[in-house]
């Protein structure tokens, strides 16, 4: 039915329009039609009233009565024909299959074929099932570079590098199949050969675990074929030849095993020892000219000397003035010892102050003293930044520090407010100064604002919100007036200021 229109007439009571009657008729009837079209002929089952979000659809809904309501499409209530289209991310957003039960991912091609590629629900390890038959059964090579695929009746895994598929070898596969390998040289191996590089072939072969003759057999080895002593020398004359070890005048020899053991039989002589021929002094020196000669040890002016058992004692019998010295000096941290008889301990200036020596005075000058007093500094005060002494006629001046939890909250520590919690409101008096000195700077910006997200106060205010804010509480501010305070980079980090 198209929209019934009720006939007003040309004119106020002109009486050229519909009657009442004919006029309620037309409007039952477009009621009765949306009624119709919208609902079940006596309720309207469209609701609106949500507030819909962008991009939500009108989704059919049983609570609290039944109706289409603004939600989320993320229901699928059939299967998905994407009809020669295709599931696409015109963004940057990743496009997900996400299986929030236990239930497999599975990728099909042509139905529920023998090929099945899943992600396995239970585990999440992707999976898949290629039953090729040999390497002739295998897809295209130059089609799959870089894939994987097992020839089951061959029990053997191949790789694809473009142009063909390349066999892998295991545990149990021969050797031979190595390209560098021939095992078929001279009808193949035989018991007790070794696998030897042969430059020629550019190969290893089977070959004899040895070279050369004589003996027993057994691996190649470096021997020496000569030995020499202080006089005369041997050399083999046979493979199977022997090389005899004697001892000689007080010495004997003995071989146990593989072990050689070598013998004095006789007595020492007089051993030689290492002897200082020479003596020398700061002036002059001395040397023996017979075994039997004698050296002295004398003393000079303030020293004597004694020889007992063996030990020279060399004194100072006029030792010079002993004095009462520091060796060690202490500072409020770190200490320093004294190393040597000229060591130097320097005075420097630290932050704020300088020194000077002048004969044997130190003087420590302060170089921001402070503030002096004078008639112009009547009824000043003064408070540290975290440099200097600053005067001024704020006063009383209260002081906090402003700590975090981490980037979820403020914490204050000074009068009245433990370091434990987390943003407390904070009672200030008109007339009075506060100073916060922010100690977490740059990382969290502290701002003082008319409310949650607002401007920023800049009546009283001086100062840094990444260093020390001073905030002097106007005398205009009424009673129960509350700003907060909050970090300019984390909005969630806000507390009150309220003036009692």
């Amino acid at each position: 039915m198209a929209k019934q229109s009720v006939g007003i007439g040309s004119s106020a009571n002109d009486g050229t329009g519909d009657t009442l009657r004919d006029g309620a008729i037309k409007v039952n009837a477009n009621f009765d039609e949306l009624y119709a079209a919208l609902g079940n002929d006596t309720t309207i089952q469209v609701d609106i009233s949500g507030s819909p979000a962008d991009g939500q659809i009108l989704k059919w809904t049983s609570s609290p009565s039944g109706a289409f309501r603004a939600a989320n499409y993320d229901l699928l209530s059939s299967n998905l024909d994407t009809n020669g289209h295709q599931l696409v991310c015109d963004g940057t957003d990743n496009i997900i299959l996400k299986q929030t039960g236990t239930g497999d991912i599975k990728l099909w091609a042509g139905g529920t074929g023998s090929a099945l590629t899943y992600v396995d629900g239970d585990d999440g390890y992707f999976k898949w099932y290629a039953p090729y038959a040999n390497a002739a059964g295998l897809p295209i090579a130059s089609d799959h570079q870089g894939m994987f695929a097992y020839a089951n009746a061959e029990g053997k895994g191949y790789y694809c590098n473009t142009s063909a598929w390349v066999p892998l070898i295991d545990e149990t596969s021969s050797i031979s199949l190595l390209s560098d390998v021939d095992t078929t040289v001279n009808g193949g191996p035989s018991d007790g050969q070794v696998l030897k590089w042969n430059d020629s072939n550019s190969a290893w072969e089977p070959a004899n675990d040895e070279q050369g003759t004589g003996g027993s057999g057994g691996t190649t080895q470096n021997l020496f074929e000569t030995f020499t002593g202080d006089t005369g020398t041997t050399t083999a004359s046979a493979p199977n030849d022997t090389f005899n070890i004697v001892g000689g005048t007080n010495i004997a020899t003995a071989l146990v095993g593989d072990t050689l053991t070598i013998n004095m039989t006789g007595a020492l002589g007089d051993p030689d020892q290492n002897l200082f021929e020479t003596f020398g002094a700061d002036n002059g020196q001395t040397s023996a000219t017979v075994t039997t000669d004698t050296l002295n040890f004398l003393g000079g002016t303030g020293i004597s000397t004694n020889l007992n058992a063996g030990a020279i004692t060399i004194t100072n019998d006029s030792p010079n003035i002993a004095q009462n010295a520091i060796q060690t000096v202490s500072g409020t941290t770190g200490s320093y010892t004294a190393n040597a008889t000229d060591s130097t301990i320097t005075v420097s200036g630290g932050s704020g102050c300088t020194t000077s020596v002048s004969g044997s005075t130190l003087t420590v000058d302060v170089d921001e003293p402070l503030p002096a007093g004078s008639a112009s500094n009547t009824g000043h005060s003064f408070y540290f930044d975290e440099n200097y002494a600053v005067a001024s006629r704020i006063s009383p001046v209260l002081w906090y520090e402003v700590l975090s939890n981490g980037d979820s909250a403020y914490r204050f520590s000074g009068p009245g407010l433990s370091d434990t919690a987390d943003d407390p409101t904070i009672y200030v008096y008109r007339g009075f100064t506060y100073v916060f000195y922010n100690t977490t700077g740059s990382g969290h910006p502290f701002e003082i604002r008319v409310s949650n997200g607002g401007s920023a106060v800049t009546n009283g205010i001086s100062g840094s919100t990444t260093g020390t804010l001073v905030y002097t509480i106007p005398m205009t501010l009424a009673a129960g007036t509350t700003h907060v305070y909050q970090c300019t980079l984390h909005p969630g980090m806000v507390g009150n200021i309220v003036v009692v």
